[in-house]
């Protein structure tokens, strides 16, 4: 089985294509063609797996590479590590490993995110517990350096590369392991694991056709926050994503929040694999139940999203795997009469061989084909056609250059005859001049958008800035109703330890919905100011060249599949409750029970809760900018396309034409002259429409809609 073969034939006709660039452009125009190339060799298909802890997601990946118990399978909660597995890509080593340990500015990072927070208790909220995330960074930096003792301010920073990795390794940097951390060797189980920010896996798989990092993130439900906000940190770099659910709970709300987050992203797709089947008592009962269950939810919850559901069992998966004893009596206790008709229902017959009908029953090899449908039609092809456009744009400058001089040379040949070579001689000055101007003209054009840009994306984050804190203040004051309960309802309303717990879901879903109106309007705005820009530097360019050449090859340098479309972060989920301890007011009748302050109490949260949130919307906000500014960038550099065609011009023509103006002056004297010129003008002519034919053929090939099929 090959995941992404589509995407692998696309990749290869790229590649053949700037190859072919790189063969017939000039070589002054080459270097325009290495950035792209740098772009379609570093390309990779980026896939996330993401569950609640204990959905069987570490399971679901190591079947998914082929290796048995690789991936700890049963992660301690102290474990915040981030995996990355480079699959494939030809840069790396063919296996190994690299692990990053944090440095004293990332633990600072995370401590001090809490200080303002930490004050407002102090002052407001005597006793109430607000800065988890603060604590567990600081005991686990404490458990890092009581494990590593001397070596930890060595380490701060540092990283560990291995040419080879086994199990036994990786859980010294992943797992935080059981016991005492005192007295520990070097080979003990999670020795560096407190202190590990990422770790990065080399691995080689046959089956898949195209270079891919595979994310294995920490459960999204993991109590350990700071474990819960790294996890949506790298969501936002993934493009598909794959949501390993447990069959016994398949979908919780929060597995629909974080679900809608990441499908609402136009750029993006999820793939949700429905795991631990083997646990279930009647699988072809139970199993298209509880598939059918999680599509009506989603389909209620989400109406306009299509979603691609899988079922089956990691287990099983692994199970094939393995070849120990135990191994074979676990098989054959799996493959029972229940598993058999399950398979004949979904399958239509039933696998002659046992480890056939476990695999099938595991449902990963329909996993694998989903993936790979949804690599070829998806996010994948999205992100090469964006680089065919923007190669398709250079090789049409490389056209309209060439263009340009067989004009240029067509005139000068017009220009032999000895009663008017010093009129052109004097007009190769002027044309000299002219090109200049029209580039500077350009630049103008290009820095005037650029300007405008800026304050479209200026003003886009300030404003978003803005209605974040608005829609913060609006969820605090509609808690009023919960405190006034609490007063009025409550038995122990006198108890100063009284706490309130608020669920932040529907304040994410306001900051989500925020979050995406305003990219909608920075969008338009942007792409507003590009497409202005396109057509002003268009018409400028047609203006001077219309009459020189057959069209305007300007014309095919377009701004289709800019990148970013849509924006939503996954950032937006990183907290989903807060814990608000009730403020008291108590009298000078000391016997009296202390009674509620309501609006003391409100203000109270509304200040903890705009400051509580606060690190989260400044990396929305982060997030936020880093894609206006990606989709405004690519617009830019292939409006800049243009100004390289001058620029080619100048500094190439510029020296030509000055010869030229030479031998037109010494043509007027001499007819030998104006005859040796004319064979050097006639070559160069002939060269430039052979090079012409070329370089519009593999432009047309470029624009054909199925990348595959042109292959």
């Amino acid at each position: 089985m090959k995941i992404a073969p589509q995407l692998r034939q696309e990749l290869a006709f790229l590649r053949d294509g700037l190859d072919r660039a790189d063969h017939l452009v000039d070589p002054k125009t080459r270097p325009n063609f290495a950035p792209l190339r740098n772009r379609l060799e570093d390309w990779t298909a980026r896939i996330a797996v993401i569950g609640q802890v204990k959905a069987g997601k570490s399971t679901f990946l190591n079947a998914l590479l082929h290796q048995h118990d690789f991936l700890p399978s049963d992660i301690n909660p102290w474990t915040s590590v981030v995996t990355n597995i480079r699959v494939n890509i030809a840069s790396d080593p063919a296996s190994g490993a690299r692990f990053e340990f944090f440095d004293e500015a990332d633990w600072q990072d995370i401590i001090d995110s809490g200080s303002a927070i930490r004050q407002l208790t102090e002052d407001l909220l005597p006793g109430f517990d607000s800065d988890l995330l603060r604590r567990q960074s600081e005991e686990m930096r404490e458990r890092a350096q009581r494990r590593l003792g001397r070596h930890y301010h060595a380490l701060l920073g540092s990283r560990h590369d291995h040419d080879y990795l086994s199990a036994d390794l990786l859980k010294r940097y992943v797992c935080a392991g059981p016991g005492s951390d005192d007295g520990l060797d070097r080979e003990a189980l999670g020795r560096y694991a407190a202190l590990t920010k990422s770790a990065i896996i080399y691995i080689r798989l046959p089956e898949f056709d195209v270079p891919a990092i595979i994310t294995d993130t920490p459960g999204v439900n993991d109590p350990f926050l700071l474990r819960d906000e790294l996890t949506c940190r790298s969501l936002d770099k993934s493009d598909v994503f794959i949501m390993v659910l447990s069959a016994h709970q398949p979908l919780t709300d929060i597995d629909v929040a974080l679900i809608r987050i990441l499908a609402r992203q136009d750029d993006k797709d999820v793939v949700i694999f429905i795991n631990r089947i083997d646990e279930l008592d009647d699988y072809s009962i139970q199993v298209p139940r509880v598939i059918a269950d999680v599509e009506c939810r989603l389909r209620a919850a989400i109406p306009e999203i299509d979603f691609r559901i899988v079922a089956g069992s990691a287990w099983l998966a692994d199970l094939v795997l393995r070849d120990d004893e135990e191994a074979d009596h676990l098989r054959e206790a799996a493959d029972s009469d229940e598993l058999a008709q399950y398979i004949r229902e979904t399958c239509g017959r039933l696998p002659r061989d046992r480890k056939d009908r476990l695999m099938f029953a595991s449902g990963l090899n329909r996993l694998k084909d989903t993936l790979s449908a949804t690599l070829d039609s998806g996010v994948g092809s999205q992100q090469l056609n964006q680089l065919r456009g923007d190669i398709r744009a250079e090789l049409n400058a490389a056209r309209f250059i060439d263009n340009r001089e067989r004009d240029a040379l067509r005139v000068q040949m017009e220009s032999l005859r000895s009663d008017i070579a010093r009129a052109a001689a004097r007009d190769v000055g002027c044309e000299i001049s002219g090109i200049r101007d029209l580039r500077n003209r350009l630049e103008g054009l290009v820095d005037a958008a650029d300007a405008q840009i800026e304050q479209v994306v200026s003003k886009s984050w300030t404003g978003l800035e803005a209605r974040l804190m608005d829609a913060i203040g609006d969820y605090v004051d509609r808690q009023k109703a919960a405190f006034e309960d609490r007063l009025f309802g409550d038995d122990r309303q006198g108890d100063a330890s009284t706490t309130l717990d608020f669920d932040l879901l529907p304040l994410q879903s306001a900051l989500e919905a925020e979050v995406r109106q305003c990219y909608i309007g920075s969008r338009s705005g942007t792409d507003a100011a590009l497409q202005s820009c396109v057509q002003a530097c268009r018409q400028a360019i047609g203006s001077k060249f219309q009459d020189r050449t057959s069209g305007n090859p300007t014309a095919e340098i377009t701004l289709e599949g800019l990148p970013c479309y849509s924006f939503t972060s996954t950032l937006t989920f990183a907290k989903r409750n807060l814990r608000v301890g009730m403020i008291l007011d108590r009298s000078w009748a000391f016997w009296r029970k202390p009674s509620l302050n309501v609006d003391k109490s409100l203000g109270a949260l509304r200040m903890l809760t705009t400051e509580e949130l606060r690190p989260s919307v400044e990396k929305i906000l982060a997030a936020y900018n880093e894609a206006q500014l990606e989709r405004a960038s690519a617009g830019i550099s292939r409006i800049r396309v243009m100004l390289r065609m001058f620029d080619a011009i100048l500094s190439e023509n510029a020296i030509r034409l000055q010869q030229d103006k030479t031998d037109m002056e010494r043509i007027a004297l001499t007819p030998e002259g104006r005859k040796a010129v004319l064979q050097r003008l006639q070559s160069k002519i002939e060269a430039l429409e052979h090079r012409l034919t070329a370089l519009a053929a593999l432009e047309t090939g470029l624009k054909r809609p199925e990348l595959g099929a042109a292959a």
